[in-house]
């Protein structure tokens, strides 16, 4: 695939949510009064050995047993039918919140869990066990509670730039994933209410980044659901445009080469895929094919190489690794190891609690949460067990034997032309570092190329009026190039938090 070192220049569109008016900051407050009042009490209340139990079974031993991915998968659920409100349509997670206020992360709480429960219906063979019928019974209310104007949980109508986009597309596709538990035994009258307000999303605008694959993820499980043909090819022909080479895109025509292409792009992609196999699958496929071809290189055996934004969705980096195995129809023990590695690694740091993955890299580390995350954001961390509920068994995952990480065999020293990017392995350190060899960002001060600490007065504005006042601190944007598997970038200062 050729390298495009170019790509169509549109202007960036003036976000509203980026620029609050006192209006703004006093809705949000409202909100947080609202949503707290809702929320209940910390799972740890209620189950006081949840979090010991899932830490304890990952501390044992380092081998990612099915055992173990079951034992994580219902943590998850089990939280959720805990934390969910207004009828399983919203989710009110403890934590700091999103620039779009606490109603839209209590509506992210619900949608990132939304694709977990769906796929576990399908994993699950038993249908008369009791875990199964919650979260059919939830999934199935939460799908009615959402789309009905008449209802507490309602999302509202959708709305250009707004953050219930992105929750549009987890939606559709648990309602996809889940068509044979839950979509074949809605009445035609529900039916056309939930495909009513998806349908909201052909007229919505988004940023000209990975956000059109929120919207063309709708539209496919539409045309799947009820024939109705409405995808946006311009749409899926500008993801294209960002494809630089390598398996690589580009966040936008101005956004950086960001760890996100995993669990984003090519992930989004898969599902792209596997609802409309006869869309672009020689294009979907080979691009990720490609992409692991190097990826894998940035793993070690305790850290991975991490550049760019959402360091809190951090499970979720061997997304594509997964998501490939199971386009390609067979599994690959490094890539189990990979993905066994990393998730044993983050849950012995603490970075699960509370029915919830930290905001953070191991405990809650307000330096690392960007402004457009919220409580549950970060649950998009489940992106590659959500895959391992579609398709572990179809691969035969759990049966492959684990294989050695790269640097765990040997030191390297390769090259990802499409994005400039030199990844150095030395495995008597097992340290690995990415490294950059252009500078995307000339212009940002080298003295102020680290994370910055959030001032006391807008953390009190913050947890007053429920709504982030973090600065971004994507270090590729200060003009860091280059990340090492130690972290160092990352782990936690002195400064009072």
């Amino acid at each position: 695939m050729p390298t495009k070192p170019d790509i169509r220049f549109t202007e960036r569109p003036y976000l509203a949510h980026e620029h609050p008016s006192l209006y703004d900051y006093w809705r949000t407050f409202k909100e947080r009064l609202q949503r707290s009042l809702k929320r209940k009490a910390l799972l740890s209340k209620t189950d006081p050995l949840i979090d010991k139990q899932l830490k304890q079974a990952f501390t044992e031993n380092s081998s990612f047993s099915q055992e173990k991915f079951e034992l994580l998968v219902s943590y998850f659920i089990r939280s959720f039918l805990h934390y969910a409100n207004d009828g399983y349509a919203r989710t009110d997670y403890y934590g700091y919140p999103s620039e779009q206020g606490m109603v839209s992360d209590s509506i992210e709480g619900a949608a990132r869990n939304y694709p977990l429960l769906a796929a576990y219906l399908n994993y699950q063979s038993d249908t008369t066990h009791p875990l199964f019928q919650q979260v059919q019974q939830a999934l199935s209310a939460g799908f009615l509670n959402a789309t009905n104007p008449n209802h507490s949980g309602y999302w509202g109508e959708l709305k250009s730039f707004q953050q219930t986009i992105c929750e549009s597309a987890d939606f559709a596709l648990a309602l996809w994933l889940s068509k044979e538990q839950i979509w074949v035994h809605y009445n035609t009258q529900q039916k056309q209410q939930i495909i009513d307000w998806l349908r909201q999303i052909n007229q919505v605008q988004t940023v000209d980044n990975n956000w059109h694959l929120f919207i063309l993820l709708v539209q496919f499980v539409v045309k799947q659901l009820a024939g109705i043909d409405e995808i946006n090819h311009e749409r899926y022909q500008r993801i294209k445009e960002f494809y630089v080479g390598n398996g690589w895109f580009r966040d936008g025509e101005k956004g950086n080469f960001d760890y996100y292409n995993s669990w984003g792009f090519h992930y989004g992609l898969f599902w792209l895929d596997q609802i409309s196999p006869n869309f672009d699958r020689s294009f979907i496929q080979q691009s990720a094919v490609e992409f692991c071809q190097d990826f894998h290189y940035l793993f070690a055996p305790q850290g991975f190489a991490f550049f760019g934004r959402s360091l809190p969705y951090r499970f979720a980096a061997p997304t594509a690794l997964i998501s490939t195995m199971i386009q390609q129809q067979k599994s690959n023990g490094q890539g189990k190891r990979i993905l066994s590695c990393l998730t044993h690694f983050f849950i012995q740091q603490g970075a699960i609690q509370e029915g919830n993955v930290t905001q953070g890299l191991f405990q809650k580390d307000r330096r690392l949460i960007d402004p457009y995350s919220g409580a549950a954001s970060g649950l998009w961390s489940l992106r590659p067990f959500i895959l391992l509920l579609y398709g572990s068994q179809k691969i035969n995952f759990w049966q492959t034997t684990e294989q050695p990480l790269a640097i765990e065999q040997q030191d390297y020293d390769i090259r990802i032309p499409a994005i400039d990017l030199r990844i150095i392995g030395t495995q008597a350190t097992q340290e690995i570092v990415a490294l950059f060899e252009h500078q995307q960002y000339p212009n940002a001060p080298f003295a102020q190329a680290c994370l910055h600490q959030q001032n006391r007065i807008k953390h009190a504005i913050e947890w007053l009026c429920g709504r982030s006042t973090r600065e971004k601190n994507n270090l590729l944007r200060k003009g860091v190039t280059a990340f090492s598997s130690k972290l160092s970038l990352y782990l936690p200062n002195k400064a009072k938090k």
